[in-house]
This record gives C-alpha cells, sequence and structure tokens, in this order.
C-alpha cells in the first residue's frame, strides 16, 4: 500500500496519520509530530499519552493529519489497528456479535475525514459538492440511536421544534464543512449539538413556549441554554463539546447573550457555528409564508446584518457565499 511521505529541510522522512485514528489516554508506541509552518515540531514522545482536550483542540481547529517517523510506521499502524479491534471487541461484547459488522461501520465512519474546500474560491460546483458531503454525513449520522432517540422525544413534545431542531442540525453541519470542519467526529458533535440545543424547551409547556405573551416565557428562553446543558450532561455517551454547544448557543460576540455573557474568543467555536444555523432557520420558520428564495435570501440578510454583533465576522464573511449558492439560489459557474 502506498504511503504518502514528507521531507523537512534536513532530510527527515514524516508520513501523516489521521487524527481521527487515534486513541486517547493511551501510551503512545512511538513519537508524534506537528506541521507547523513547513516544520516538523515533535509533540508527544513515545511513551506518552494524547489528552482528550488536547485531541478535541486538534479536531475543532481542522488539523486532519499528525506526524511519524518513517522507520515507525509498520508498529505504529499495527498498534493503531490493535488499539481500534480492543474497542471493537469491547463494543460487540456488549451488544453481542450478531452486531460486530454494525460495530465496525461505526468504528470506521468516526475515522472518516471530508473534503472542505477551505482553499479553492467558492462557486455552484464546490457548494454542490458540500451539500451532498452534508447529505451523506447526515445518513451515517442518523445511524446514531441517540439521535433517533431525541427527535421521536421532541416530535411528541412539539413537531415545530424538532423540525426547527434538525433543520439547524443541517444547516450547521454545512457551516461547519464551509468553514474547514471535515473530521467526522467534530461534525458530529456540531450535529448532536444543534439537535440537543432546544432540549430544555422540552420541559418547558406548550402554552407557554408557544405564547410569548406568556409571563413565564421569558424566564423559560433565558434557562434553555444551561439547563438544557445540564440535562444533556446526564445522558449516556454525550461528548463534552455537545454539551459545550447546548450551553452556548446563545453566547454572542459582543458579548452580551447569555447565560454567562461571554464573548469572542471565549465562546466556543463550534457554539457559534450553531448559534448563527439557529439564527437562519429561525429567521426562515418566521418566513415560511414567503416563497422559497425570499425566506431563506431573508435569513442570509439578517446574518449579514448581524456580523460583528452576535456573531463572528470573519466566521460570517466565510459562509455568505456558500449559504447564498446553496440556498439563495444564487448561481457562480463552477471552475476546474
Amino acid at each position: 500500500m502506498a504511503i504518502d511521505i514528507e521531507k523537512d529541510n534536513e532530510g527527515n522522512s514524516y508520513v501523516p496519520v489521521p487524527v481521527g485514528k487515534f486513541e486517547l489516554e493511551v501510551e503512545l508506541i512511538s513519537d508524534i509530530f506537528l506541521k507547523i509552518d513547513s516544520k516538523f515540531i515533535k509533540f508527544k514522545n513515545k511513551g506518552d499519552t494524547l489528552e482528550g482536550e488536547k485531541l478535541d483542540y486538534f479536531i475543532q481547529k481542522s488539523l486532519k493529519s499528525i506526524f511519524i517517523e518513517l522507520d515507525s510506521v509498520q508498529p505504529f499502524m499495527e498498534w493503531l489497528a490493535d488499539k481500534k479491534k480492543a474497542v471493537i471487541d469491547e463494543m460487540v461484547e456488549e451488544v453481542g456479535e450478531e452486531h460486530r459488522e454494525l460495530v465496525e461501520k461505526r468504528e470506521n465512519i468516526k475515522e472518516k475525514v471530508y473534503d472542505t474546500f477551505t482553499d479553492m474560491e467558492m462557486d455552484s460546483g464546490v457548494a454542490e459538492i458540500l451539500q451532498s458531503q452534508v447529505k451523506e454525513f447526515i445518513i451515517e449520522v442518523k445511524e446514531i440511536d441517540l439521535s433517533q432517540a431525541v427527535l421521536a422525544k421532541m416530535l411528541k413534545h412539539s413537531s415545530t421544534i424538532a423540525d426547527h431542531s434538525l433543520n439547524t442540525a443541517n444547516v450547521a453541519v454545512f457551516m461547519a464543512m464551509v468553514l474547514g470542519h471535515g473530521n467526522y467526529q467534530v461534525l458530529e458533535d456540531i450535529y448532536m449539538g444543534a439537535l440537543f440545543h432546544d432540549y430544555a424547551k422540552l420541559k418547558v409547556p406548550i402554552e407557554v413556549l408557544e405564547n410569548k405573551q406568556n409571563m413565564k416565557y421569558n424566564q423559560a428562553i433565558q434557562d434553555h441554554p444551561a439547563k438544557g446543558a445540564k440535562a444533556v450532561k446526564k445522558l449516556d455517551n454525550i461528548r463534552e463539546p455537545v454539551v459545550k454547544i447546548v450551553e452556548q448557543h446563545h453566547e454572542q460576540f459582543n458579548g452580551n447573550g447569555y447565560p454567562r455573557g461571554i464573548k469572542e474568543e471565549e465562546i466556543f467555536g463550534p457554539a457559534m457555528i450553531v448559534a448563527m444555523a439557529n439564527i437562519f432557520d429561525n429567521t426562515v420558520m418566521e418566513n415560511k409564508n414567503k416563497t422559497k428564495k425570499e425566506k431563506y435570501r431573508t435569513a442570509i440578510k439578517v446574518l449579514e446584518y448581524d456580523k460583528g454583533k452576535q456573531f463572528d465576522p470573519e466566521m460570517v464573511e466565510k459562509v455568505l457565499v456558500a449559504l447564498k449558492l446553496a440556498y439563495g439560489e444564487y448561481y457562480i459557474p463552477p471552475s476546474n
């Protein structure tokens, strides 16, 4: 099997390994390196462990690969394969041998990295490819039992919340890919965070939720991010990034959001993506009586108007053209 090899100025050879292949809190069998400004910097020594928070940080920053020295490739890949097999065997022991194929598929999906085209000019061809990747991702992530369970619960309480949560999740994944997030795990975190972002509203009586004049309405809205995060944290198999997204999806870039009033870099990046997707879909739903083109273009204008206020202006600037092409019926001829 052919492998990619990169060399530094001194002639040392390195091989990229996808970030998604690494196991957490397990002793590394070789040194690992980061590529920074064309230089290979040793990040961890053989025998060290890779902490979950650090790996999540790399994923959120769209780091696709960690490097190892060429001489270490064979034992390192065998080590990764053994660790992956151990994870699969442990899960199979829990769910039953008859589900081994599904468990293996799930682990393979988790290693997937999607193309994001961040180094290309956005045009109608690129937007179409990204949309098709979003559809592919959604098909795969919907196999997660938890996502199906929460959607069923939402539908039972309010079809409006369920529709909005699903739409927000789809748009958030599209925005994330536009912003350069291609790792399956971070896309899953964003999808699940968006799906759960209004989870606490399921505890609010419909007569309060659907009546802005009700005295309890404003308090319920103010409370739902923190209460939702607390409730989601108690569920099985929920990652910390999902909890952060739920808690921070109403924080604003200028510090005027809630529940904590944090601002700018203090806000978790994926939470800001979900915040944009949330406002985008809310605007679409508020204009449901307009034509498809009109309601989506109105939602795009809302994001454009709010950049630097509610939202990170750099993020908004990057997603605007893609949103216009994907949802606003604009057209830029595809490049070669």
